[in-house]
């Protein structure tokens, strides 16, 4: 009777100790250096203005256009151009695709094929993106200007 009670023990310590050390090392517990990067990041950010999305949406039109102007005899300088579309969308796209999922949706994919077409000095496939770009931007400022 004894030898069966240690032994129901030592199998609940034996799971307790595994469950324990399994919660250590699956990285969930963070640092406090780690918590502002996480609260900054579930932090809502305020959303971009309609003049905010207007202003971007017609600067990535126009960095499009560059990157169909450029594609097929300077690969650098599309590829280059292509950089520059990110920074500018992460900014508005959130506001973009809660405004109007189709037009992010066309966005996102008119970026696809310019990242290709830059990265390939393609200015054919460059001119499909950049038309893509002015097919979703054109409707969406009609609808939500700035």
């Amino acid at each position: 009777m004894l030898t069966s009670r240690w032994r129901t023990a030592s199998l609940a310590l034996v799971a307790i100790s595994v469950v324990g050390l399994a919660a250590c090392s699956s990285g969930g517990a963070t640092s406090a250096g780690d918590t502002s990067a996480t609260s900054a990041a579930a932090a809502p950010e305020r959303p971009a203005t309609a003049n905010d999305v207007a202003t971007g949406l017609r600067k990535i039109e126009q960095i499009a256009k560059q990157i169909a102007e450029t594609a097929g005899t300077d690969k650098g300088r599309a590829v280059s151009l292509d950089g520059q579309l990110e920074p500018i969308w992460k900014q508005i796209e959130d506001t973009v695709k809660h405004n109007d999922q189709d037009t992010y949706l066309a966005m996102e994919d008119s970026f696809a094929v310019l990242e290709k077409a830059a990265d390939e000095g393609n200015a054919t496939e460059a001119a499909k993106g950049s038309a893509g770009v002015t097919s979703a931007v054109q409707p969406y400022l009609a609808k939500y200007s700035g």
